[in-house]
């Protein structure tokens, strides 16, 4: 039988120097013994070029919990005892092979054994005598490697650290968030990656507090909101529309959107025209979101004087229901149609402003100042002190035309041109209504927001005329392209042969021509209500709204109190007679005026037949 070895290899690094024969029923039990005794002699030799065993005892402080440090203990006393064992071993002499060689009988295994001893010993012996410290110092070649080693060495570490340092930050912001139930959607998606991509994964919205009894991200979770989603859509639109191509209505593009809400294709329509002065056609899919928020500004600011006007009117009537002005009383079922009357009525109400202006020639005479008054005429002399000249464009044409001395008249701005009007309004007893002035300022202010982009300039490119700028952008398919044509041929015609008065011949003809003004100012009223149907229907109603107050005797008591403000010239109704008879008048004569304008021909437009 074979005895265990007296010293017993107890560390990883001495079981790693032992070297077992496999069959050893041919030797004798103390020749093992020697042989496992070397070792341990050799080894204990050259222990002092290893490093020291005795570090390994520092990882005693992260031994964390009672029972963790009596393990560490209990192997610290265990290394002790191995240790103390090891060094109370004596010199072991050197081997006698030629006893040996009568003992053992297998003469072939003993001289490998031999053989091999003496190989290691000698190269045991050669490693120590060696000099590595001078070997190292007169290396002189092959550093590169090393500094480049050093050097990838140094980015590791420096990488380490910054893997360590957003970890940290990862596991503080961890730690800092709150429970889901107590944060809000932006909060925790503007602060939490982890979240961001979880709502990113999802096609559908989910209460997460019911995740105990349904899989959000189940395919019976999303077919059920896909057959939700249907549901409403059709109770919703009710066009039969069941491929879904998108997810949820704030998802879709925006000509599906503004396919199904029309109101804000309108206005978001309106004001693109407005800031940019550009085509229909050119829309685009999202406008910035910078001009949303102007949209909302502006938005507001005519609300917030629609809602003073409906608090006081409502106050002051103690009423429960009240509506907004240029509000329908049902909006959600009227509104459409009250909103498409309104816009159609500005649209006929622009029209019949051209008209006007083209009567004269004032359209276009960006470069003059239109004079069809004693004050007008008064106030273009002040421009520049009586130092210019006047124009007339021939007998036909009921206004002159003054052009100030030195350098020309500037492009004013919107805004400057509705205060002028609005303060026109006022001074001859007129005034707009608080909500139509409201959305008026607000459109001349993203009007005039267009000098932002267009180097200064909100209508005319540098260089161009106002008649050149106008004709640029009317669309070749408007109705009214034609004639807005002929009238841009005909209008350059008349200035080519204008005539340059004299002060004594322009203050000669201003009473004429003020004369025609008041008749052409009367007659106004009669195409107004006369020819366009938006306004017709409007003036019978407010005539009848009349007749009916007079028959009933209110009438004066409207006047009175301001709630109703008659003008006829330059002069104030203030007596209920008088009003009635005005407007039995107006009737009576509206259709002879209407008949006798449809009559006349424009000579521009025969000329194109």
């Amino acid at each position: 039988q074979v005895r265990p070895p007296k010293a017993p290899i107890a560390t990883p690094r001495q079981a790693s120097r032992c070297h077992f024969v496999p069959s050893c029923a041919h030797f004798p039990l103390d020749f093992f013994d020697s042989l496992s005794n070397f070792p341990i002699m050799m080894r204990r030799g050259i222990r002092r070029t290893l490093p020291g065993r005795d570090r390994w005892h520092a990882l005693q402080e992260y031994a964390v919990g009672e029972a963790n440090a009596e393990e560490f203990r209990l192997l610290r006393a265990r290394d002790a005892a191995v240790s103390h064992t090891v060094g109370a071993q004596a010199e072991v002499k050197p081997i006698d092979w030629k006893a040996w060689e009568s003992r053992i009988s297998n003469k072939e295994t003993l001289a490998c054994l031999k053989d091999f001893h003496a190989q290691q010993t000698a190269l045991l012996d050669a490693v120590l005598k060696e000099d590595h410290l001078t070997a190292v110092k007169d290396q002189k070649e092959g550093w590169e490697l090393y500094d480049t080693a050093k050097t990838s060495c140094s980015k590791s570490v420096e990488k380490s650290q910054t893997i360590l340092r957003n970890g940290a930050r990862a596991l503080w912001i961890s730690f800092q968030n709150p429970p889901v139930s107590l944060v809000s959607q932006n909060e925790w998606l503007d602060t939490d990656q982890y979240w961001q991509a979880f709502v990113e994964k999802h096609h559908y919205y989910h209460n997460h507090i019911a995740s105990a009894v349904e899989d959000p991200e189940s395919k019976e979770y999303d077919a059920k909101q896909k057959a939700d989603l249907q549901k409403k859509w059709e109770a919703f639109d009710g066009r039969g529309t069941t491929r879904q191509n998108n997810k949820l209505l704030y998802q879709r593009p925006s000509f599906e959107y503004y396919d199904v809400y029309r109101g804000p294709l309108i206005e978001h329509m309106i004001f693109y025209l407005t800031k940019t002065g550009g085509d229909a056609r050119t829309f685009p899919e999202t406008m910035p979101v910078q001009w949303f928020a102007e949209i909302y500004d502006t938005r507001f600011k005519v609300y917030n004087v629609l809602q003073r006007r409906k608090r006081q009117a409502q106050e002051a009537a103690l009423s429960r229901d009240c509506h907004m002005d240029f509000h329908p009383h049902d909006l959600e079922h009227d509104g459409e149609a009250y909103y498409s009357k309104l816009i159609a009525k500005e649209s006929a109400l622009t029209e019949v402003t051209m008209g006007r202006l083209m009567g004269n020639y004032i359209l276009f005479s960006d470069a003059y100042i239109p004079v069809q008054t004693g004050q007008a005429f008064y106030r273009a002399l002040q421009a520049d002190g009586g130092k210019g000249t006047f124009y007339s464009l021939g007998s036909d044409v009921y206004c002159l035309f003054y052009k100030p001395a030195g350098e020309a008249l500037a492009m004013p701005d919107p805004t400057e041109c509705f205060h002028s009007l609005a303060d026109y309004a006022s001074l001859t007893g007129r005034r707009f209504e608080v909500g139509y002035a409201a959305a008026m300022e607000g459109f001349a202010e993203v009007l005039e927001s267009r000098k932002e982009g267009l180097g200064g300039s909100w209508f005319t490119a540098p260089g161009e005329s106002s008649k050149d700028a106008f004709m640029r952008r009317l669309k070749k398919s408007d109705p009214a392209y034609e004639i807005y044509k002929a009238y841009a041929e005909e209008y350059t015609e008349k200035w080519a042969g204008a005539k340059a008065l004299s002060m004594e011949q322009a203050m000669a003809e201003m009473p004429e021509i003020e004369r025609k003004y008041q008749l052409e100012c009367q007659e106004y009223g009669s195409v107004l209500f006369g020819l366009s149907d938006e306004f017709s229907a409007a003036g019978k109603m407010e005539q009848e709204q009349l007749a009916k107050l007079a028959d009933q005797g209110t009438l004066q008591a409207q006047l009175d109190s301001g709630a109703y403000v008659a003008i006829e010239g330059s002069t104030k109704i203030s007596k209920a007679a008088d009003l009635t008879k005005a407007v039995e008048e107006f009737e009576a004569t509206k259709d002879k005026s209407v008949d006798a304008i449809l009559a006349t021909k424009l000579p521009a437009l025969e000329k194109k037949k």
